[in-house]
């Protein structure tokens, strides 16, 4: 091999097969999506402006928190506003915080459902284990039934509250 023209080629080869071949193996793998993120849609993360006790707008998006019912507009339960009491727990938990949210189902009265948290708090769950919203098991599945019992057993939230009529939305 004794002709330069043919050693240049080979050998440009070669480099170019060695850069491919570090390429793919630098290529990172994705792992299968479990069971529970292939539900995901997409996902949403910002700085949230506080609707009511189960709602937050992040931008221009709407979205409605998964599996959960606050208290209604108006609600009352003694002297307590407790729509504004839920909407008032919501703001204290997310304060100025970036919030994330897996939208689950695509919007089809204009707002989005989602998972939403802030930091390592599921904000949902969070509204439900401190009295100011209920379970809703049609949505949920029963998944905040355990911390909804036991906010009534402490009576946190409502949970403290005499109501005279019923103060959570109709399903």
């Amino acid at each position: 091999m004794g002709d330069p023209t043919a050693r240049a080629i080979l050998t440009a080869i070669g480099l170019g097969l060695l850069c491919a071949c570090a390429q793919e193996a630098e290529q990172p793998t994705v792992p299968e999506p479990s069971e529970a993120q292939a539900a995901i849609v997409s996902e949403i993360a910002g700085v949230a402006t506080i609707a009511d006790g189960d709602t937050i707008r992040i931008g221009e998006r709407r979205i409605r928190f998964d599996g959960i019912d606050a208290p209604r507009p108006r609600a009352m339960c003694g002297e307590t506003n407790v729509y504004r009491a839920s909407t008032d727990a919501l703001r204290s938990a997310i304060r100025s915080n970036e919030v994330r949210c897996s939208i689950s189902d695509l919007p089809s009265d204009g707002q989005d459902v989602a998972q939403c948290r802030v930091g390592e708090t599921d904000l949902n769950e969070y509204m439900v284990a401190n009295g100011w919203a209920r379970d809703a098991p049609a949505h949920s599945g029963g998944a905040y039934a355990d911390e909804e019992a036991a906010a009534r057993q402490a009576q946190r939230g409502i949970w403290a509250l005499e109501c005279a009529s019923d103060p959570w939305p109709r399903d």
